[in-house]
């Protein structure tokens, strides 16, 4: 049942006045903190001192604050019930043993810095630094031997749909329902399978991660459940505009029920936008080897449409257990990339 090619969201650091993000952020002035905040910090480090509100990151929702604890300077996002994310100082320069791993991979050639801790919402604690490459700034992080890498300022991730702002609240709101007309439009199903899926709702909120920007804008990559089959991904801007889907068209390549069919999964580019992909990736040093000439990586490609929006999505990989995972707009502009080895 399920027709979207898995791929992982990464999650991301946060920077923060005198914290192990960005020392030189400046809080805003007397910015207190809801007491449910509070509590949350001291629930889970009663040793907490010195709590400082630097940011409403959704407001009334969402909010970064900064503390101590152990000699350690924190910096945190808090939701309406949880941590979302906290980084902790770790007091010594990125080891030996991780700046070679880096530089032998196909992202070297950067500088690391800040080393620190990361702690995510339900995910296995993991250690980060910052990477400049080529003029731009990363965030590096380092989890059961492997390495990723994202362009991200910094972010968080959230199951709560409470903590997103209201337009994209009501935009799943919308479709939360079933969608017959839709489904019964799916003439490459048989009627048993349409049947299965007809009175399921079109989108259900799962999670969401997200993105602050270096301008100060935020991103919202939204996870929902589809017709109760798979999950997809929708990325919003804050103010709920659409920028980019998942492969929701897709279920269209089944052939009969969802067992797939001959022509699932193959890619749906047109010869004009292959031309203008391949030659895009050549031009970037960075994804030397991760080429559209490359049979899997041209199996990995797609054009995803969904209502009125469209997307494109490339996985792609240079055969060496490194993975560059890319997403274009409709106007083929790189509006999320992520980078992985393991």
């Amino acid at each position: 049942m399920r027709f979207f090619l898995l791929f992982a969201i990464v999650l991301l650091a946060i920077h923060g006045c005198k914290s192990p993000e960005n020392p030189g952020t400046t809080p805003q002035p007397f910015l207190e903190l809801p007491q449910s905040v509070q509590d949350l910090i001291y629930k889970s480090y009663p040793s907490a001192t010195n709590l400082k509100g630097l940011s409403e990151v959704e407001k009334g929702r969402v909010y970064e604050l900064s503390f101590e604890n152990n000699n350690a300077g924190y910096n945190a996002i808090v939701g309406t019930s949880s941590i979302l994310r906290v980084a902790a100082t770790v007091g010594e320069a990125v080891p030996d043993a991780l700046v070679a791993k880096v530089q032998s991979l196909a992202i070297r050639g950067g500088k690391l810095s800040n080393y620190r801790k990361l702690v995510y919402l339900n995910e296995q604690d993991s250690y980060g630094a910052d990477y400049e490459l080529n003029g731009l700034k990363y965030l590096v992080r380092f989890v059961n031997g492997g390495v990723t890498l994202t362009s991200y300022e910094r972010g968080y991730a959230t199951r709560e749909i409470h903590d997103l702002p209201d337009a994209i609240q009501q935009y799943i709101a919308a479709r939360n329902r079933p969608n017959p007309v839709f489904v019964n439009s799916l003439t490459n199903l048989n009627d048993v399978s349409r049947q299965y899926i007809i009175n399921n709702n079109e989108l259900v909120f799962s999670d969401c991660t997200i993105s602050l920007m270096p301008d100060g804008s935020k991103q919202y990559m939204v996870s929902v459940k589809f017709l109760g089959a798979t999950n997809l991904p929708i990325l919003f801007k804050e103010d709920g505009q659409v920028v980019w889907v998942g492969a929701f068209n897709r279920i269209r390549q089944f052939n009969q029920d969802f067992n797939g069919g001959p022509g699932f999964g193959l890619p749906n580019l047109t010869s004009k936008e292959i031309t203008y992909f391949r030659d895009l990736l050549a031009a970037s040093s960075q994804f030397m080897g991760f080429n559209l000439d490359n049979f899997v990586n041209f199996n990995s490609s797609f054009r995803n449409e969904y209502e009125d929006n469209r997307g494109y999505t490339f996985d792609l990989s240079n055969g060496k257990n490194e993975r560059w995972y890319l997403c274009f707009n409709g106007d083929k502009e790189l509006v999320y990339s992520s980078y992985s080895y393991y």
